[in-house]
């Protein structure tokens, strides 16, 4: 059952994330909503109690956002999506005091109720919408390529994703098999340091690959800009991201006194526990793309 759920979830990421537009923001965005009961509910274990409507609405508004320039008859301009994101983000402050101020819950709201309420919107909302603005990325002045399979956002995320997995997937079987001494026991405790740096060089490794095939083979225009020397420094970012990620969710998790975020993925536990690498990851790697390797400002 664990086998055949990974693969489903596998499959469906898969095919939302190469098709691109609204249909990745769909998908995603339906899970970033899963994560966001569970974070709720991770919450409340804690005995605080955010506004679930709230969390609910700012995780919906985020990935329609990032969702409207790909959106058929908009024409909208590039970066629209990221220049409203602040203007979410005031929103979403504003109407957590407002809602929480008149509660009519006794007793009333607390500091604790409004702080995770924002933090909930920001943390499954805001960062993994990232992933839909870094698959929407193209270069300055390139032309609209309109077979998804060939538009060099699709680069940028194969790049992301594969930083993600190579730290997860080799810093567990490296840390299974030479690990001695554990990196953070207090959050999480078989998690080592020698399964993060294996992790962290091996991200490196296949960052270096996906840059020079991407760049070489798979896409036209060079998504990547011939800058392969970029990789390692992508790499490097986005793999000490993701296991800060996962620890964070870690230490969520723990302080709520969970063993797994959820039981909505059979034989994988929660959303957040499958997703917690790439929250932290997809913003890194979307803003060194766009700054860094493209000089967008």
């Amino acid at each position: 059952m664990r086998v055949l759920y990974g693969w489903l979830l596998f499959g469906a990421g898969m095919i939302s994330i190469m098709m691109g537009g609204p249909i990745l923001a769909l998908a995603l965005g339906t899970a970033a909503y899963l994560a966001g009961e569970e974070y709720i509910a991770m919450a409340r274990a804690k005995g605080i109690h955010p506004s679930p409507r709230i969390i609910r609405g700012m995780i919906i508004a985020y990935f329609v956002m990032a969702a409207l320039p790909e959106l058929p008859g908009l024409n909208l301009p590039p970066g629209f999506s990221e220049d409203h994101f602040p203007l979410l983000l005031t929103i979403g402050v504003c109407i957590s005091f407002i809602r929480l101020l008149f509660r009519s819950e006794n007793p009333p709201a607390t500091i604790a109720d409004i702080a995770t309420t924002v933090l909930g919107f920001i943390y499954v909302g805001w960062m993994p919408s990232c992933l839909v603005l870094l698959r929407n990325l193209k270069p300055l002045g390139s032309e609209h390529i309109a077979n998804p399979l060939l538009q060099p956002g699709l680069a940028y995320v194969w790049a992301s994703l594969f930083i993600v997995w190579a730290t997860d997937v080799f810093a567990y079987y490296a840390g299974k098999k030479f690990g001695k001494h554990l990196l953070y026991p207090q959050v999480s405790p078989k998690k080592t340091v020698e399964g993060a740096l294996v992790g962290f060089f091996c991200a490196i490794a296949w960052t270096l690959l996906v840059f020079y095939v991407s760049d070489n083979f798979l896409f036209p225009g060079h998504p990547f800009q011939s800058k392969l020397w970029q990789a390692p420094l992508m790499a490097s970012l986005g793999s000490v991201a993701a296991q800060l990620g996962d620890l964070s969710e870690s230490l969520l998790k723990r302080d709520a006194g969970l063993k797994d975020s959820g039981q909505l993925i059979p034989g994988h536990g929660g959303f957040l526990d499958r997703g917690d690498s790439l929250i932290f990851a997809s913003p890194i790697c979307y803003y060194w793309v766009k700054l860094v390797i493209l000089g967008i400002f």
